[in-house]
């Protein structure tokens, strides 16, 4: 009997260390039709999800939706409270919710995991898409992190409540809310603070608004905001306008004291700037206001290295295009070309159409911008060399809503030569045959957008340098055996941030080669640091994730780097990240 009752308790262990926490996966609010209720279900598929927790079935969140009529599903507004007690009906321990949103004309997918027993925001993450389909390739990756900052421990961390950002002039109350929800996504990844969205209701929010608008600043009253989860200290963000400059004003509020602990402001253009300004507002409220110092310096001693010193395109005049067709375009370029001033050049695209390639004329120093309007505008490649080349002194950024498409042509879509390439949230490099971006003896800085769909995502070589503090390099399949990713001979890359996953590299002749799903280095560094995430979803025969060939022996890496993982090419073994 004795030997009965420990063999049943022991089962009974097993059991309880092997039971996982219920997730409800709400619909994601703020999309058309059924999109909301098709992405959140495809989310729970995801193996990530299902491997770390047990999802609720979707009827019975439907059902339970159905009886609560406070969610907030027509404003795409999300609201903690709400999301509380549907996660109490369904007997969850932690509940997803999504809002689809914009700043600006910047289409955005923000996404959350709450604690429902305290309230809190354990993990999060915000994605720039042009349409529904590009989303789902996202999910993966939105998994990963959201698993993965879900078992970190929080409880040893002060409690940070933060209520939305303070908008004015017109500002709706839908963007302040967005705000809000990607400072706590970049508050969280700090892991300075445990995060608290916000612990009072879209009504008393609404209130709070009011007394803002009066001209009471009351910064008396936040300490309010936060006591119905008792955090120790409330953020407080206000969008202020000095003259001509938008700057984002921050104070962390003590809630006992009312001293103001933390104070840091940063400055913006738009709304559209949100992500970035948000980024950079969490540094220095943590804090880490070296490495927004640092990004803005080597920025600008990367210019300087291509030979853009001394008066800069951003300092001369500005022009802007507004363009709907390819013979404006045409005639808007060989302006540019003609211009030997140089300066700053603003194309605004309103329409999508085939253009022959474009190489721009380095007589000055010259940055041309090219985005879309409020819709998602692309630009398809007509010839057969790149469809842009940017020599030196020339700086090529593509901004939100603009789509770079190869158009299955033998040749990369951005070809950087001695020149300068920026990508920013919100533009796409997709659908050549060839790498989606060549980098010879040229500077790329990819601070967001996405590179998909190409034979090979990144070339760098011939001393070109590429650095990687955004975006996503995804789906990219290199025929060349080496680098799906990114491929590096004789050249530099740096990964600060953003995310390589699902690339492939293998010999179209020779199925057993292949080298560097995610990353191919040879006569070259590749150094990873403070974040960013290589997966095993990248795919080679050798180094999946990552193969260093070298002259003091070959590196990989197959198993996932993820952010808190540091790499160096420079370094043998365990202590360069190697396997």
């Amino acid at each position: 009997m004795k030997k009965v009752c420990i063999a049943l308790l022991a089962l009974a262990l097993v059991g309880a260390a092997w039971a996982k926490d219920r997730l409800a996966i709400l619909p994601f609010t703020g999309g058309q039709g059924e999109d909301g209720e098709t992405i959140a279900e495809l989310f729970s598929f995801e193996k990530e999800i299902k491997a770390a927790f047990d999802p609720v079935p979707r009827t019975s969140i439907n059902t339970a939706i159905r009886n609560e009529q406070r969610f907030q599903t027509s404003s795409g507004m999300t609201d903690p409270d709400t999301i509380a007690a549907l996660g109490k009906q369904l007997g969850a321990q932690y509940v997803v919710s999504g809002t689809f949103t914009a700043l600006g004309g910047q289409k955005l997918l923000v996404i959350a995991i709450l604690k429902i027993d305290e309230l809190r925001q354990v993990a999060g993450d915000v994605q720039t898409y042009n349409n529904m389909s590009e989303i789902r390739g996202k999910l993966s990756g939105m998994a990963k992190i959201i698993v993965a900052a879900s078992k970190r421990d929080a409880s040893r961390l002060p409690r940070l409540a933060t209520p939305p950002v303070r908008l004015s002039e017109g500002a709706s109350e839908r963007e302040a809310d967005t705000l809000a929800q990607i400072l706590a996504v970049y508050l969280i990844r700090s892991r300075k603070y445990a995060v608290y969205p916000r612990t009072m209701s879209l009504e008393q929010v609404q209130k709070e608004y009011g007394n803002q608008f009066s001209g009471d600043v009351a910064d008396e009253y936040l300490p309010i905001l936060g006591k119905g989860n008792n955090p120790r200290l409330v953020l407080a963000v206000a969008g202020r306008k000095l003259d001509d400059n938008n700057m984002f004003n921050a104070a962390i509020i003590n809630l006992v004291t009312g001293v103001q602990e933390v104070v840091a402001t940063v400055d913006y253009e738009s709304l559209e700037d949100g992500i970035q300004a948000m980024e950079d507002l969490a540094l220095k409220l943590t804090g880490k206001e070296k490495q927004v110092q640092a990004r803005i310096a080597k920025e600008e001693a990367a210019r300087k290295k291509m030979g853009q010193a001394g008066k800069t395109a951003e300092t001369r005049t500005k022009f802007n295009y507004t363009i709907g067709d390819a013979e404006t375009f045409t005639r808007s370029i060989a302006a540019i070309n003609a211009d030997s001033a140089g300066g700053v050049y603003t194309l605004t695209l309103t329409g999508n159409f085939v253009i022959n390639p474009v190489v721009f004329t380095s007589n000055a120093v010259k940055t041309i911008e090219i985005r879309g309007d409020s819709s998602t505008r692309t630009l398809w490649n007509n010839g057969g060399g790149a469809l842009f080349t940017t020599p030196r002194g020339i700086t090529l950024a593509l901004g939100n809503n603009i789509t770079l498409n190869g158009n299955n042509k033998a040749a990369p879509i951005v070809s950087v030569k001695s020149g300068t390439l920026t990508m920013r949230v919100g533009s796409v490099v997709r659908g050549a045959r060839q790498r989606g971006v060549s980098v010879e003896n040229g500077l790329f800085m990819m601070e967001g957008g996405t590179i998909s769909g190409n034979n090979g995502g990144v070339s760098v070589f011939d001393g070109g340098r590429f650095t990687m503090s955004g975006g996503t390099i995804s789906e990219n399949k290199a025929t060349s055996d080496e680098g799906g990713g990114v491929s590096v001979r004789n050249g530099n890359f740096t990964m600060t941030g953003g995310i390589i996953s699902g690339n492939s590299a293998n010999n179209s002749y020779y199925e057993y080669y292949g080298y560097g799903g995610g990353v191919f280095i040879s006569d070259g560094s590749f150094i990873k640091s403070g974040g960013g995430t290589i997966d095993a979803t990248n795919s080679a025969t050798r180094g999946r994730v990552v193969y260093i060939k070298s002259n003091n022996g070959d590196k990989q890496r197959n198993n996932v780097a993820g952010p808190s993982v540091n790499l160096d090419s420079r370094v043998n073994g365990a202590t360069g990240g190697w396997e």
